[in-house]
């Protein structure tokens, strides 16, 4: 007879797979995990430049204020989601263990010393979904991310070297029209890392571009071939039944005797 668990009460079947209430949980765990992934993805790239912009970029106090209510909205954001999870999951502790990047998320504290640690622990969430860089919603999120981190580092480099390149604004627009290869020429970068970056974000966009086209492509081929097979066994079933239908008018064949 199984024994429930210590974390909710809840039974395993046969073999360790879950049963009864914990099942459920478990599912609805996993909901949320797929429901939630790629907006607190997004949120990860977003939280790069509010960390590196009150240590490297001339703010004014106003600028700080803004990119500490963000910070702290974005904190707020995570700590519900893993509070609800916490709740939802049948192993509690397991589910800390396992979700470890997001619990340093939440307990660092917002003291300037320890942003650089909040800065690798968001950096490592951020690309931790890197193995699905194949999928598309990954490929769309991975060029939102690619941008935003493109403007933060030419944002560092290019202050104080008489750049046209001002702010972080001007940096966002920058890396949007030059991951695009439209290239309008209005804003450049001076400095060398600034045109390294320049180079490495235009090689980005072309390569996930030809990843969004060679997915959409791939979905067109296979939609084609699901169409062909379909063609092919309803050909074959018709003429499965022309053959009986043959087989039936032809006439017996007389034997003399």
């Amino acid at each position: 007879m199984n024994q429930p668990s210590e974390s909710g009460g809840s039974s395993t079947g046969r073999g360790g797979s879950l049963t009864g209430p914990t099942a459920g949980r478990d599912a609805l765990l996993h909901r949320l995990e797929r429901l939630t992934e790629l907006p607190l993805l997004v949120l990860s790239f977003v939280m790069l430049p509010l960390l590196v912009g009150p240590f490297l970029w001339e703010l004014s106090a106003e600028e700080e204020a803004t990119f500490f209510a963000l910070d702290t909205f974005i904190w707020a954001i995570f700590a519900a989601d893993l509070a609800l999870k916490v709740m939802v999951a049948p192993d509690r502790l397991a589910y800390l263990r396992a979700s470890w990047i997001e619990v340093l998320i939440v307990v660092i504290p917002f003291a300037r010393p320890l942003r650089i640690v909040r800065l690798v622990v968001f950096g490592s969430r951020a690309f931790r979904g890197a193995r699905r860089f194949t999928h598309v919603d990954f490929l769309i999120v991975y060029w939102i991310g690619l941008i935003i981190v493109a403007a933060t580092i030419v944002t560092s480099v290019e202050q104080n070297h008489d750049s046209p390149i001002k702010n972080f604004p001007d940096a966002l627009w920058w890396s949007v029209v030059t991951v695009t290869t439209v290239g309008y020429g209005d804003l450049v970068p001076v400095t060398t890392s600034g045109r390294a970056i320049a180079i490495a974000l235009m090689l980005g966009g072309i390569g996930i571009f030809g990843g969004l086209t060679a997915n959409l492509a791939s979905f067109f081929i296979k939609t084609e071939g699901d169409d062909g097979a379909q063609a092919t066994r309803e050909l074959v079933v018709e003429i499965a039944r022309l053959r009986e239908e043959i087989a039936r008018l032809a006439p017996i064949p007389h034997r003399p005797s």
